[in-house]
């Protein structure tokens, strides 16, 4: 049975994980501080926030298992984006390989960010609002500042529930 651990930090990923979970007949878990050895397959969702991303910490933290793992990143950056860059793929370094990894769009509700947070967005959107030339991704978090955003999708789950049932 495939095991399905999360961490979130405004709820787009546990709502992700939830609805995996009940997909394949299992239950969501916050992340363990370890794994256990044997079982089927393992799919840790986790957002990421700049170059702190949880679920890739998580497993780097393990020693080598012998389970199938895939890494499901859930993040507001215009999703062709994300998996062309593969960020993820980058933060695991050496565990890369081992990994399959997805990416899913999430929500960013301004009206819901902490003081830190809040202040950490509008500093980065201001140091954008600076650059004469902007990616579309750039572009997208300028005109997007200040508003709540939902670009949580159920359906795009669909690569991650085929992955487990495979793996």
């Amino acid at each position: 049975m495939t095991s399905v651990f999360y961490t979130t930090f405004y709820g787009s990923t546990r709502q992700y994980a939830e609805a995996l979970a009940a997909r394949l007949g299992t239950v969501a878990r916050e992340l363990p501080a370890t794994l256990e050895a044997t079982g089927g397959p393992v799919v840790v969702l986790s957002p990421v926030h700049g170059p702190s991303h949880p679920g890739v910490r998580f497993i780097k933290s393990l020693p080598a298992i012998d389970r199938p793992l895939a890494l499901v990143t859930v993040g507001m950056t215009l999703v062709d984006v994300a998996r062309h860059d593969d960020a993820p793929g980058t933060f695991l370094g050496d565990r890369a390989g081992q990994v399959t990894r997805f990416y899913l769009p999430g929500r960013l509700n301004y009206s819901e960010l902490t003081t830190a947070h809040r202040w950490t967005m509008k500093a980065l959107v201001g140091a954008l609002r600076l650059k004469r030339e902007r990616t579309e991704n750039e572009q997208a978090l300028v005109d997007s500042y200040g508003q709540d955003i939902d670009r949580v999708d159920l359906t795009l789950l669909d690569p991650v529930v085929q992955w487990a049932q495979r793996a």
